[in-house]
């Protein structure tokens, strides 16, 4: 039923069906009397159709438990001919009712023939079949509408986040203290300014090919904030400090690209950064697949304008790919991120 959530269009769909189905059921029943006065008429139409919507309703109700309980596309056959063995005996019962009872009150004389009796059953087998076959192709339809509406949601999430992270490092801020700090490098220390260079061009790299896939494994991403967080150690020395986690296991799960990335730029975009008080970020992964980005708590005194895109970009991901939701941990101490790995 439509508003049992089997299928949007199933009011239509009753609309379409039960009317045509009553009037052919009243005229087995009572032949050529159907038609003789508008008061009887309208009277057999109400009553059967009552009937009939009943089943309807009952076969509607059936459907969205089994929808429920079988819910995968490789249980589709199970599901569909489960369904339509039970809509089958309620709508004999249905048809029985209506047979049975028009012959107990005598309604325009009519009296059971058994004939016109099976003919009525065989119809309902019928009327089953074409009702199931237009609501499990609406119900199919609908399904497929969303899955296409949140795969397009899904990748203009995945080219948000490209933009986010590309802006990020693309700005002229970021990209200043970049130049900068290789400059100081070249001149003080050759070596590691090619170091820089180096993990300077694989963030970039990065960044610009992430919109290729929709996830990628935990330890890919591991590598990639590798060389990130060396861009931000150059820049603020012993002020920031990371530290990592991961057990073999959970390398090879899925996130979504530059989860990591947004995670860490947050923690430096809302916290101080002393040499005394370093900020500390660590990242680790859990036996239940999650993983876990905190840092200590040292919140600026001006507190910095935030949109929460990356963070709600995530929140957005996870939902549209109908992963468990990640949790937000702040006890005034420290500030975590507990995102679920996905198994590949």
């Amino acid at each position: 039923m439509a508003f049992l959530r089997y299928s949007k269009k199933e009011r239509w769909i009753a609309l379409l069906l039960l009317p045509p189905f009553s009037m052919v059921t009243n005229f087995l029943i009572f032949g050529r009397k159907y038609f003789i006065s508008l008061p009887a008429f309208l009277i057999a139409t109400v009553v059967t159709l009552a009937i009939i919507f009943l089943v309807y309703v009952t076969c509607g109700m059936i459907a969205t438990m089994l929808y429920n309980k079988y819910p995968r596309y490789s249980q589709t056959f199970r599901r569909i001919l489960i369904g339509l063995l039970l809509f089958i005996l309620v709508m004999i019962a249905g048809i029985s009712i209506l047979f049975w009872g028009y012959d107990y009150t005598g309604f325009l004389g009519y009296a059971i023939n058994t004939r016109t009796y099976f003919t009525a059953l065989v119809m309902g087998v019928g009327f089953n079949l074409l009702a199931t076959s237009f609501n499990e192709g609406a119900a199919f339809y609908e399904k497929w509408r969303s899955m296409v509406d949140e795969a397009e949601q899904l990748k203009k999430e995945n080219l948000q986040s490209q933009l986010e992270g590309l802006k990020g490092q693309v700005n002229p801020h970021f990209l200043f203290n970049s130049l900068n700090s290789l400059s100081s490098l070249i001149s003080e220390d050759p070596a590691k300014a090619e170091k820089f260079l180096d993990e300077m061009s694989k963030v970039y790299r990065y960044l610009l090919r992430t919109n290729e896939d929709g996830l990628t494994t935990l330890d890919t991403e591991l590598q990639f904030i590798h060389s990130y967080f060396h861009l931000l150690k150059t820049r603020y020395g012993d002020g920031l400090e990371l530290e990592i986690r991961a057990d073999d296991p959970n390398l090879n799960y899925l996130l979504p690209p530059l989860t990591l990335q947004m995670l860490v730029e947050n923690a430096v975009k809302h916290n101080m950064i002393l040499r005394d008080s370093p900020l500390k970020i660590m990242i680790l992964t859990t036996n239940s697949h999650r993983l876990v980005v905190s840092n200590n708590l040292q919140r600026k005194d001006r507190l910095v304008y935030s949109t929460k895109v990356g963070l709600n970009n995530i929140i957005n991901k996870y939902r549209l790919m109908k992963q468990e939701e990640i949790m937000i941990r702040d006890d005034g101490k420290e500030f975590a991120v507990v995102v679920p790995l996905i198994q590949p």
